[in-house]
């Protein structure tokens, strides 16, 4: 790691490329991990007597607006009906900021919900490209779907690899999957980069841009590629109202994609109404409300300055996150440092990049992140 008056977290090219996927055959996640749909990476027998520490599945930790929770409570009453009109609602106040169509956007559980219908109407008809390492519920959804993966090691800027993806498009490929931020690296690839290689490669394959992440970047590099959408292009964007909007726990994701596509992902539906009445009154009441997510941003970019700082304290390099978690390189197995983490009621993610240990932890709250560091500072 290098020294300039303050140690600096970012690792550097070369150490990239000796520690990290652009050498690895692809990504592996510790033993016992499960996508998030189940009961997580570690069993949970010991948390029959204190609730943990939750710091693995990228939640926020402040909760809905409280313009959220009064649509959620005003709705109540009428939860008996099916929610149909006001899925045009939603649609069209994301159409309106997004410079889109009401037709151009599909409502979903998540926006995982609209990559499980890319796979299984795109994917399943041939090949999937994907980076390496990149959002592990991607890949678990397309195994279970049986899709062959091609996957390629982002870069030693932590960026995907767009040149070498682009060279491993070929007849089969049908779905090019990016995640921008990456999940599990926190790093995004620059938005001048994506756009070109998102113009030639949907002329050959369906481009699938995940920005869940896409409402905490700064970074000036970073662009959403939506606009790609509006043209008409063969590229869908996937957005999620489960991180800065804190609604994980009630399931609300959107895809945008011209209206072809569109109608061909509402062919794969299998529930008429994907995203509950209360689901629903609440993200339309969270997409109304800017204050909040600027609140949430503000104390996310306070947080992660404070674990810049005490991983430096701890000679632990880490990816520059542009999300609401960080990565950082372990000196041990971090499967086991993950089980000893959850002995003391904290939840982490382990990874493993070809022989390198990685941890990655959710922001949660100072006090959270305190008492992350002081038992960080027992197993570092």
């Amino acid at each position: 790691m290098r020294r300039e008056g303050k140690m600096t977290l970012q690792l550097n090219r070369r150490q990239w490329l000796k520690t990290s996927a652009v050498a690895a055959a692809g990504l592996i996640v510790s033993r016992g991990y499960t996508s998030c749909q189940k009961k997580g990476a570690l069993p949970r027998s010991s948390f029959k007597e204190k609730e943990p520490l939750r710091l693995g599945n990228n939640e926020s930790p402040y909760g809905i607006s409280d313009s959220a929770r009064q649509a959620i409570i005003g709705s109540i009453d009428q939860s008996n009906r099916y929610p149909h009109g006001h899925y045009l609602q939603l649609k069209e106040l994301i159409a309106e900021k997004e410079k889109v169509s009401a037709e151009n956007i599909i409502l979903s559980a998540g926006s995982t919900e609209v990559m499980a219908a890319l796979i299984h109407v795109y994917g399943t008809q041939g090949s999937i490209l994907v980076g390496d390492p990149t959002y592990f519920d991607f890949i678990i959804y397309a195994n279970k779907a049986r899709c062959p993966l091609q996957q390629v090691p982002l870069n030693e800027d932590f960026e995907h690899d767009l040149p070498a993806m682009e060279r491993r498009i070929d007849r089969d490929t049908r779905l090019i999957y990016i995640c921008n931020p990456n999940n599990p690296t926190g790093s995004i690839t620059p938005g001048d980069k994506l756009r070109s290689f998102c113009e030639r490669a949907s002329e050959k394959a369906l481009v699938v841009v995940d920005e869940a992440y896409h409402e905490y970047v700064e970074d000036k590099a970073y662009a959403s590629l939506i606009d790609l959408a509006r043209e008409g292009r063969d590229v869908v964007v996937t957005r999620t109202f489960s991180k800065v909007f804190g609604l994980a726990g009630l399931r609300v994701g959107y895809g945008v994609a011209r209206p072809g596509i569109i109608k061909e992902l509402e062919r794969m539906e299998r529930n008429f109404a994907p995203v509950a009445w209360l689901s629903l009154k609440a993200a339309i009441a969270s997409y109304k409300d800017p204050r909040f997510p600027r609140i949430v941003k503000q104390k996310n970019k306070e947080v992660k300055s404070y674990l810049y700082q005490e991983l430096s304290s701890l000679n632990l390099a880490c990816v520059p996150s542009h999300t609401n978690f960080v990565l950082f390189k372990v000196n041990r197995d971090s499967g086991k440092m993950a089980e000893d983490f959850e002995r003391r009621h904290i939840l982490i993610r382990p990874f493993e990049f070809k022989g390198q240990y990685w941890i990655r932890v959710s922001l949660g709250t100072r006090e959270e992140m305190q008492t992350f560091v002081s038992v960080l500072r027992d197993f570092a």
